[in-house]
């Protein structure tokens, strides 16, 4: 018994802001963002839609794409760093939100790797037997996320709107990590097969939280006291914290590291892969991977010019633009990976039936 991907969607804001646009309010130019990070454009989801709604949405398109109806679902797991509240996370949202019924709904928190997990998690339902078809998505709305107060306003073509100094300050410490973040969501089924020889292989996770500092939200939690006050704000403490030249030296090599563990494991060589579906943080990260692992630009595809960071989202959205576009043989042998704060990586080997 195997487990193979029957099925994808994907669910992303129509509101587009591209680098042009962030540079209205920050001391940035396209040029600048391009080259740091590929990142063109980016989604932005309206005030008041959370990552469980678009969740839910791609959820649906994905059962639809498989041929399936939401009643068929056993499981449904969903990755995010960007939940709708604090507790609970956003399984059960999405659960009733996608009319799944009461079944089993899964909360992931390994941020960038979160899909890569879900997607470790569903292959393991399956292989065991407990389900047939099982559901993951990975979906994020960084907006709230994002100091830009009443700079959305010009964003929003608003041309009477002044940013104050204070905002503008704001804005432009961010600017090395807000031009990278962008909100989406996709999904895909996975479900169970008769032929051995395809569906996942090999799969390696590793966590080391020895490098939790590489990226992390120091703040907002329950080891303070309070778990958020005016204090914490202040001192931006509810802001990512990047370790920018650590965090791209182990990310471009631990991601190729561990599709070199399953490559080998199946007693197969780099060269055999059709395609690596890797975590899209930033193009040069990417690009660096490509270049250890050996193999040309067409085996590691990008989205993150039109689509932005999505941290969760990443995977499942590459997955999904590949298959619209028919970019994924039949046969084709593939490798997922991703690196993201914990810091969790790995890789997950996939033969497409």
């Amino acid at each position: 018994m195997s487990a193979v991907i029957i099925g994808s969607g994907a669910s992303v804001p129509e509101r587009v802001v591209t680098n042009h646009d962030l540079a209205q309010i920050m001391d940035t130019t396209d040029e600048w963002i391009v080259k740091r990070s590929g990142v063109r454009e980016r989604r932005f989801a309206p005030v008041g839609v959370g990552s469980s709604d678009l969740a839910a949405a791609a959820v649906g398109a994905a059962i639809a794409d498989a041929g399936l109806l939401p009643a068929d679902i056993d499981a449904v797991v969903c990755a995010t760093m960007t939940p709708d509240q604090f507790a609970p996370g956003i399984a059960p949202q999405v659960q009733q939100k996608a009319g799944l019924g009461a079944i089993a709904a899964y909360d992931l928190r390994q941020q960038c790797s979160g899909f890569l997990y879900g997607l470790d998690l569903a292959a393991s339902l399956i292989e065991s037997g407990r389900n047939e078809h099982v559901v993951v998505v990975g979906a994020e709305v960084h907006r709230g996320y994002l100091p830009f107060a009443e700079g959305w306003d010009i964003l929003a073509g608003d041309t009477s709107v002044e940013l104050s100094e204070q905002t503008r300050t704001a804005i432009d410490e961010s600017r090395g990590w807000a031009v990278l973040f962008g909100d989406g969501a996709a999904a895909v089924v996975v479900s169970r097969h008769d032929d051995p020889d395809v569906g996942f292989g090999p799969r390696r996770l590793h966590t080391d939280g020895t490098w939790v500092h590489l990226i992390e939200v120091k703040g907002v939690g329950f080891r303070n006291q309070p778990w958020v006050d005016e204090a914490q704000l202040q001192a931006r403490l509810h802001w990512p914290s990047m370790s920018g030249a650590e965090l791209f030296r182990q990310a471009s090599v631990l991601m190729p590291e561990a599709v070199a563990e399953v490559v080998a494991e199946a007693k197969l060589t780099v060269g055999d892969l059709d395609l690596v579906i890797a975590h899209q943080a930033n193009a040069r990260i990417v690009e660096a991977a490509r270049k250890r692992l050996g193999v040309a630009e067409s085996v590691v595809p990008m989205n993150i010019d039109r689509w932005g960071n999505t941290t969760a989202a990443t995977l499942p959205l590459l997955w999904d633009d590949l298959a619209r576009e028919g970019k994924i043989p039949e046969g084709a042998t593939i490798a997922f990976t991703a690196f993201g704060s914990g810091v969790h990586w790995g890789a997950l080997l996939y033969r497409h039936p």
